[in-house]
């Protein structure tokens, strides 16, 4: 005898059709839903149609579901940090050492070109460099943190948010690692260190939420376009030198100064470059800008993922 025949002994045909089709809860075992829709008469069954959370719902839920698996995300980070320089002998040294080479050589020639004093413009190309480089790492790795992890993704359940965050905070971890090896290096080479660095963590942490929000968006973009990650990768690349990285933003022309004005990327290096190499405390626009960037970002990030989230399953 049947679930159904022992709840219900004179179901009619119509209920019993109804009852083996079920519904989605009642495949994972939810009885009680079965029985109560082999219970209604045929007239009787109007399901409420299942209605969307508002987007700040869907934020917080997305958000709090990453707290029940806090530990499992810090083992993620944990493990792509050692898979990154497993079987290296300088191990977490090459954090410093990849954007000091670069450095070098880039200091060697530009302070040359531009006359500069070579250990004072070596300080102002790193504080360019280092955030720009956790940046443009971060878009482009995250590019395929989901399609990546389509494996696990098919297994089991995992908010979609999670392997692009996972990204962000690896890239994050090597960014404070590479900064403060730098902060060393200017108290190492006599350059003077202002308080304004106290601030950092300010501009860190917007940092940090701008580029979750992108990582979050090109993730799941790479998802219906896989040519995507090459395109940002082409992207990035050309918009370091419309960036005032390796020159000063005083060099620019006033006429074509607006055009570096509508790239989101330079507020975040003047930031930086505020706060180390000019020992000053930024203005309420220089702090509002890079604020407001970040918080639309997130934004788009998780209007997408909200849109995107029940079909990214069924694209990979």
């Amino acid at each position: 005898m049947t679930f159904l025949e022992q709840d219900t002994p004179t179901a009619s045909p119509t209920n019993r059709v109804l009852a083996s089709q079920g519904n989605a809860e009642a495949e994972i075992g939810d009885f009680d839903g079965l029985a109560v829709l082999a219970k209604a008469g045929p007239h009787d069954v109007n399901p409420e149609p299942v209605r969307k959370p508002s987007f700040p719902v869907y934020v917080f839920r997305t958000v709090n579901e990453l707290r029940f698996i806090k530990f499992a995300f810090f083992s993620f980070v944990v493990n792509a940090l050692r898979r990154r320089y497993q079987r290296s002998v300088l191990g977490f040294a090459w954090s410093l050492l990849s954007p000091l080479l670069m450095m070098v050589v880039l200091t060697t020639v530009f302070s040359i070109l531009f006359k500069r004093d070579p250990k004072s413009y070596g300080i102002f190309l790193f504080t360019g460099m280092l955030p720009w480089q956790f940046i443009s790492e971060s878009i482009a790795s995250s590019c395929t943190a989901i399609t990546a992890a389509e494996g696990f993704m098919k297994k089991v359940y995992i908010p979609k948010i999670f392997f692009p965050l996972v990204n962000a905070s690896t890239e994050f971890i090597n960014f404070c690692l590479s900064l403060t090896s730098m902060i060393i290096l200017a108290l190492i080479v006599g350059m003077p260190l202002h308080w304004t660095v106290l601030l950092l963590p300010a501009a860190m942490v917007l940092t940090f939420a701008f580029v979750c929000g992108v990582s979050l968006a090109v993730s799941i973009l790479t998802v219906y376009f896989r040519d995507f990650q090459h395109l940002v990768r082409v992207i990035l690349t050309s918009f370091f030198y419309l960036i005032p990285i390796v020159y000063p933003l005083s060099m620019i022309p006033e006429k074509y100064q607006p055009i570096f004005a509508c790239n989101p990327f330079t507020y975040f290096v003047m930031l930086y470059r505020a706060l180390i190499y000019d020992g000053r405390v930024p203005s309420l626009y220089e702090w509002l800008m890079p604020a407001g960037i970040a918080f639309v970002s997130l934004i788009v990030g998780f209007y997408i993922l909200m849109k995107r989230e029940k079909d990214i399953i069924f694209r990979l």
